[in-house]
């Protein structure tokens, strides 16, 4: 019987192994271009993943989102992510969006999804306007010496649960609110 993929067998990472795979990444992009990430901005993730169809299981499975940012003069954004845009094909990623406009909001950003462990990243302008923040979403792993469960459709009355974007822990103010800033 046909599934449709449901039940084909997950990576094996440990939580800690997800981690250095994401944060080696995101290193190496940010080196591509002479930057150091700032450890302070780090917010990680780790939640229980859940098929397409919202089908769960108890077998320890997860996702992480991480997110970091790094310090970047504004006018050298498109040049750096440029740069991490080649890193990334090289690398066997596909480029899903791009965008240099400065009348958007982010102005600079690129989304890509692929490399062999098939990550999610994304690299943008940030505010305030000398960051690049950088946000990564792993596939779900199976932790090591784990027994993959086979999964089935949810009830009817289960809806999926939304992941957040790990982008949002990063825009909260950055310093102490101002009367001229009222955000931080």
């Amino acid at each position: 019987m046909n599934d449709g993929g449901k039940n084909d067998p997950l990576p094996v990472k440990s939580q800690e192994q997800a981690e250095h795979l994401v944060r080696g990444l995101v290193d190496s992009l940010a080196e591509e271009y002479g930057l150091k990430v700032d450890g302070k901005t780090v917010h990680k993730e780790f939640r229980d993943c859940f098929g397409k169809e919202g089908e769960s299981t108890d077998d320890g499975r997860f996702d992480l989102t991480y997110a970091v940012r790094a310090a970047l003069p504004e006018a050298e954004h498109g040049t750096a992510i440029r740069a991490m845009r080649k890193r990334l094909e090289a690398q066997g990623y596909k480029i899903s969006g791009y965008r240099e406009d400065k009348t958007k909001d982010p102005w600079a950003l690129m989304d890509a999804k692929g490399g062999k462990d098939n990550l999610v990243v994304s690299v943008e302008s940030y505010m305030p306007p000398d960051q690049l923040v950088f946000s990564v979403n792993t596939p779900c792993f199976l932790p090591p010496g784990v027994k993959q469960q086979q999964v089935s459709a949810p009830a009817t009355d289960t809806a999926p649960v939304t992941p957040k974007d790990p982008r949002l822990a990063l825009m909260a103010p950055t310093g102490p609110a101002s009367p001229e800033n009222p955000f931080g």
